[in-house]
């Protein structure tokens, strides 16, 4: 059994190194119960040692001072197909619909869908090409690029794993 204080400052390592995880995801990599991981992060926020943003049906967690966009970007990131798509807009200023549906596979629909959340929140927008094209287009897009090379390292580790390490002296 995990003390409540060393359990506490496993959570805000964790969060310090994905943000944006969410409350199943920590329950994972700590290996305790999900009413034990509710019950600590309700604490820290409430004390204020972290942040907890309750977006599209997931109570997200976000070490404190991080910016709002910063916060939005790690959450769209936390999703594998919009990260893939922001993968692909960090490379070229401007990219079409039909160019992001062939470099992913995913279907033009999922695509759109996708798009249009990233519009919705601000960070991305369509553009009208020189050619006449309608083209996808980051905002921020070097701020984007650099957290989407940060998350693509972590996802290249194991997150248990990597924690694991983190605490065995």
């Amino acid at each position: 059994m995990i003390e409540s204080g060393e359990s506490r400052s496993k959570i805000v390592q964790l969060i310090s190194l994905f943000p944006g995880i969410h409350l199943r995801e920590l329950q994972r990599a700590l290996g305790v119960s999900f009413n034990s991981v509710r019950y600590n992060t309700r604490k820290l926020a409430d004390r204020g040692e972290i942040n907890c943003e309750k977006t599209r049906g997931h109570s997200r967690f976000f070490p404190v001072g991080m910016t709002e966009k910063d916060k939005l970007l790690y959450s769209c990131m936390r999703n594998n197909t919009t990260l893939k798509l922001l993968q692909i807009l960090t490379w070229e200023p401007q990219v079409s619909s039909k160019t992001l549906s062939e470099a992913t596979g995913y279907a033009k629909s999922t695509v759109s869908e996708h798009v249009h959340h990233l519009i919705d929140l601000n960070l991305a927008r369509i553009t009208l090409s020189l050619e006449g094209n309608f083209k996808v287009e980051l905002l921020e897009r070097e701020r984007v690029a650099e957290l989407v090379s940060s998350e693509l390292k972590a996802h290249d580790r194991d997150i248990v794993g990597n924690f694991a390490d983190l605490w065995d002296f």
